[in-house]
């Protein structure tokens, strides 16, 4: 799926020595790479390792210690206010509001009950729901005091360079894998299913609907989930933990099963492992929105066991399990997990760590 500087007020500090007052101090990094954000820490124990005030401070209460640390409410409880004011939105909104409107209902009940997604779904509810998660966040930023660029998504690189090498990625990734499923015996390309002006518009209604779900999902998981989760135990136990709630949710999905579930998971992680490195979410966007593209539109394949309508072929997957990925689509591929590792190694040549800045 950024840091917001401590603040050192006063002339000294409590605790603190005149050696280790004249020590120079390290800044925090305002984005993901090369951090382990803690906000649960206190400032000096976090950045330099120094010892906080004295002990003869007074202890807080047990309550006061269990919400809050040093620098305010602690990571697990920010993300607990932030999925509750999500899933009331969502119950306001969705549930109390779009759902009473027949023609709205009666496409969610298509999707959820018979495993194939359409265009209009994902425009519509995609959207929605990106919106909300947006504006939860949101919220959460001015309760947190912090910029709302912090949760990875900063305006100024939004669809720029990384974006659509993000994209490339993702489109390069899901073409390989189909090509070497095929050299194997386990695709068929078919024929068009599509052409003149019903190609143009699917093939922009899916444009779009892939994109709103790469920026809800990546925003989700890796945006404002992992900066909070990061912030109480560290960048890659947060990596680690959401990727496998993220695997675990397509669970959900009618034709989906572990091994799916797996490939999401090491997807989940490949995303955060791009966070990591180039400090905002822009990539992974890009990954996400092109992958799934390519996967459901252009080579009309089953996406983490859900169909889709309006696809370019009538294409095939068939053959061994281990290889077609059966009902779930090329993400329950062994393919796939190879070019995972394959994809790990690429990208930690190719966008090298960056050092944290320093003062």
């Amino acid at each position: 799926m950024a840091r917001v500087p401590g603040k050192f007020g006063g002339d000294s500090q409590p605790g603190i020595n005149d050696e280790q007052a004249s020590r120079p101090q390290r800044s925090i990094s305002n984005d993901f790479s090369g951090c382990s954000m803690n906000d649960d820490l206190a400032p000096i124990q976090a950045i330099s390792g120094e010892q906080g005030p004295a002990s003869g401070t007074p202890n807080p209460g047990l309550l006061h210690r269990t919400l809050k640390g040093p620098n305010g409410l602690r990571a697990g409880w920010r993300l607990a206010m932030f999925l509750f004011l999500f899933a009331i939105l969502q119950f306001i909104v969705i549930q109390k509001g779009m759902r009473s409107i027949p023609r709205l209902a009666q496409i969610a009940r298509q999707t959820q009950s018979g495993g194939v997604i359409t265009p209009q779904f994902e425009l519509i509810f995609e959207s929605t729901v990106l919106v909300l998660a947006l504006l939860a966040a949101w919220i959460m930023s001015r309760i947190e005091k912090r910029p709302f660029d912090a949760y990875g998504t900063p305006l100024r690189g939004a669809f720029g360079k990384l974006f659509w090498q993000g994209a490339l990625w993702g489109f390069g990734f899901e073409s390989i894998e189909i090509l070497v499923i095929y050299s194997l015996g386990g695709y068929s390309f078919g024929s068009l299913a599509l052409a003149g002006g019903s190609l143009a518009k699917y093939a922009i209604l899916w444009a779009l609907g892939m994109l709103l779900v790469g920026l809800f999902e990546e925003f989700l998981f890796r945006g404002y989930g992992q900066f909070t989760v990061t912030s109480g135990i560290g960048f890659w136990p947060a990596a680690i933990l959401l990727s496998a709630l993220f695997g675990a949710a397509h669970l959900f999905n009618p034709g989906e099963g572990w091994v799916g579930a797996l490939s999401v998971f090491l997807f989940g992680l490949f995303g955060c492992f791009t966070l990591r490195r180039t400090g905002n979410l822009w990539f992974a966007i890009g990954l996400h929105a092109a992958a799934n593209y390519a996967e459901t539109f252009v080579y009309s394949v089953p996406d983490s066991g859900m169909l889709a309508t309006g696809h370019l072929l009538n294409a095939n997957l068939h053959g061994p399990r281990w290889l077609s990925g059966g009902t779930i689509g090329p993400e329950g591929s062994a393919v796939g997990f190879l070019l995972f590792a394959v994809s790990f190694a690429a990208f930690h040549w190719l966008y090298p760590g960056r050092e944290s800045p320093r003062v």
